[in-house]
C-alpha cells in the first residue's frame, strides 16, 4: 500500500513594506536621505518610491518636468540600493500607495512615509490609513521622515532651472552627497533638457481623455494664450468646437495673481458648480456654456462653445460701440444674481472656503493695484475700499471676473463665460464696479464718452430697478471699484502719455468717494467723462 506524500505550500514570510509617495521633480537630498534611511533599517524588507503621474511647473517659466525626469534621476541615486524600487502612479501617488492594501499578502505590514511639512499641510491624505488597516486586516502606520525637509523643497530646486547655467551651483547643493561631480552634472542635464512646454503635456492628457471617454475625434488643439494653464480650444472632426480647462498638474497650494503661476485646482470645481447652479436658476435667459464632461481624477472640465462664431463685448467697446439694450440686460442679470442669497451653494468647498477665496480676490482688486508711482491718496483710498468692501460682504452669486472679455454677443443676445472665480460670498459693488471700470476705460480711449455715459446710465437704471434697496448701500463702493479697475486696465493696455494722465485723473476722482454715503453715480460720471 502506497502512502502518498502531501506536499505543503511553503508559507510566505510576512514582509514589512515602506511606501514613499511624492512628485520628486526632481528628487533632492532630503528625498534620497529618507529612502536611504528606510532602506538601511533591518525591520523593513522593501522600500517603494511612488512617483505621481503629474508634471510639475518650473516657477517663472511656462515649462514643466514630467514623470520620466523623476524616474531617470532615481535610477542614478539608487544604483546601490537593491532593496528599493520605483513605481509610477496612474494619477495620485498617495492613492497608489493606499492601493497597496489590496495588493499585499495577509500578514504583511505597510508603512506610509511622508515629511513633517507634508503631514502638517495635508494630514487628510493619510486620514484613511487606520480605517483601511482594520478593513483589510493589514497592519499599517503613518511614519514621519527622520530627515529634515529641504528649504523650499523641490519647488526651490526647479527655480534653479529657470536661471539657466547660473542656477547650477545652487541646484547642485540640493543633490545627495554621494553623487560624483559627473553624476551631479548628469542630473542637471536631465532636468535642463527635460523641461517641456506645459501646454504640450496638457494636450497629451486631453487627447487621452477624449479617446478614453469617446468625446470625439480630435482634429486640432489650440491655445488662447501662452499662460502655463491656458484654455485649450479643441476642434473635432465633426466640426464641433469644445473648450477644455485642465488642472491635473496644478498643486493644491497654487494661488491667484501671478500670470506665470498655475491657478488653484479648485477653480474647476467652482466653475462646474456655478454652471450647474445657473442651469437651474437663470431667470434672465443669459446663455452660458454647457458642461460636456468633468473628470475629477484628472481635474479636467470640458465645455461647449458659447454662441459659436460670435463676437465678444470687448470687440465692440474697442470700436466705440456701446449698446444701451445690452447694458440693460447686463444690469438686470447682475442684480438678479446678487439677490440670490438663499439659493446659492458654496463653490469652493464650504462657506469658509468661499469667504477666503473672496478675501484673496478682494486683495487683488484693491491693495495689489497700489503703486509707488501713484499719489499717496490713491493708495490710501484703495486701502479704504478694501476695508469698506470687507464690511459689506454678503451671500449671493458673484461672477467676480465680469469683464467685457467674458461676455459674448449675438445681436442683442449675450452669454457669459469663465466662471472660475465665482463665489457664493462677495460684494455686489465689486462685481458691478469691475465691469463698469472696463467700460469707462474704452469710453475714454475711443473718445466715445457720450455713448459710454448713456450705456452706463442704462446699466445703473436696470440694476437699481432689479436690486431695490441693495443699490443705495453699494453705490459709492461701485464707483470706487470702477476706479480700481481702471488701474488694472492701464496696466494691461499701453496708452499715450496724455490718455494715461487723463485716466489717472479719473481714477483719483472715482476713488475719492465717501464710502459711507449713497452717491449719484450718473452725476459723478457725467463730471468725470465730460471733461
Amino acid at each position: 500500500m502506497k502512502i502518498l506524500a502531501i506536499s505543503k505550500t511553503p508559507k510566505v514570510r510576512p514582509r514589512r513594506i515602506a511606501l514613499f509617495p511624492g512628485a520628486f521633480r526632481p528628487p533632492h537630498r532630503a528625498h534620497y536621505a529618507t529612502v536611504d534611511n528606510l532602506a538601511s533599517r533591518t525591520d523593513i524588507d522593501e522600500v517603494v518610491v511612488i512617483i505621481t503621474n503629474r508634471s510639475r511647473h518650473v516657477p517663472g517659466t511656462t515649462k514643466a518636468l514630467d514623470t520620466d525626469i523623476a524616474e531617470k534621476i532615481w535610477a542614478i541615486y539608487l544604483q546601490a540600493r537593491p532593496k528599493v524600487r520605483v513605481e509610477v502612479a496612474p494619477h495620485s501617488a498617495v492613492k497608489h500607495a493606499i492601493s497597496y492594501f489590496e495588493r499585499v499578502n495577509p500578514g504583511d505590514q505597510l508603512l506610509f512615509c511622508a515629511g513633517e511639512d507634508v503631514l502638517d499641510r495635508g494630514r487628510g491624505r493619510f486620514s484613511k490609513i487606520n480605517t483601511l488597516s482594520r478593513k483589510f486586516v493589514i497592519p499599517a502606520h503613518v511614519i514621519t521622515s527622520p530627515v529634515p525637509p529641504l528649504s523650499g523643497g523641490a519647488t526651490a530646486v526647479r527655480s534653479c532651472l529657470a536661471a539657466g547655467g547660473t542656477g547650477f551651483e545652487n541646484f547642485k547643493k540640493a543633490l545627495p552627497d554621494h553623487l560624483s561631480p559627473g553624476q551631479c552634472n548628469e542630473v542637471w542635464q536631465i532636468c535642463l533638457h527635460g523641461m517641456q512646454d506645459m501646454q504640450s503635456y496638457a494636450c497629451k492628457r486631453i487627447r487621452s481623455i477624449f479617446k478614453k471617454q469617446a468625446i470625439g475625434n480630435i482634429e486640432n488643439i489650440s491655445h488662447e494664450s501662452t499662460d502655463p494653464d491656458a484654455i485649450h480650444c479643441v476642434r473635432l472632426s465633426s466640426g464641433e468646437t469644445l473648450f477644455v480647462k485642465y488642472a491635473n498638474d496644478t498643486v493644491k497650494a497654487a494661488k491667484l495673481g501671478n500670470p506665470l503661476s498655475l491657478k488653484p485646482r479648485g477653480r474647476l470645481y467652482a466653475e462646474r458648480r456655478a454652471l450647474k447652479w445657473l442651469s437651474h436658476y437663470n431667470n434672465c435667459n443669459v446663455a452660458v456654456p454647457q458642461i460636456v464632461y468633468f473628470e475629477n481624477k484628472v481635474k479636467t472640465l470640458v465645455l461647449s462653445e458659447l454662441l459659436p462664431g460670435k463676437r465678444f463685448l470687448n470687440d465692440d467697446l474697442r470700436r466705440g460701440i456701446f449698446d444701451p439694450l445690452l447694458a440693460w440686460k447686463i444690469g438686470e442679470f447682475l442684480a438678479s444674481c446678487h439677490q440670490c442669497s438663499q439659493t446659492v451653494p458654496s463653490f469652493w468647498g464650504d462657506i469658509q472656503a468661499d469667504q477666503q477665496h473672496w478675501e484673496n480676490l478682494l486683495e487683488l482688486r484693491t491693495l495689489a493695484m497700489q503703486s509707488k508711482t501713484f499719489s499717496a491718496i490713491i493708495n490710501q483710498n484703495l486701502n479704504k475700499l478694501k476695508k469698506a468692501s470687507q464690511m459689506a460682504t454678503q451671500a449671493g452669486f458673484f461672477h467676480l471676473d465680469f469683464s467685457p472679455d467674458n461676455i459674448r454677443l449675438d445681436n442683442h443676445i449675450f452669454g457669459i463665460i469663465d466662471f472660475e472665480l465665482s463665489s457664493s460670498v462677495g460684494d455686489p459693488a465689486c462685481d458691478f464696479g469691475y465691469f463698469l471700470g472696463h467700460v469707462i476705460f474704452w469710453g475714454v480711449v475711443t473718445c466715445s464718452e457720450e455713448n459710454c455715459l448713456q450705456f452706463l446710465h442704462t446699466a445703473f437704471s436696470s440694476y437699481r430697478d432689479r436690486a431695490g434697496g441693495l443699490w443705495a448701500d453699494m453705490s459709492s463702493r461701485t464707483i470706487a471699484f470702477a476706479g480700481a479697475t481702471l488701474v488694472q486696465c492701464l496696466n494691461k493696455n499701453q496708452q499715450s502719455q496724455n490718455v494715461q494722465k487723463h485716466l489717472l485723473s479719473i481714477v483719483s476722482m472715482l476713488l475719492a468717494q465717501d464710502l459711507n454715503k449713497c452717491v449719484d453715480i450718473n452725476h459723478i460720471l457725467f463730471q468725470v467723462l465730460s471733461k
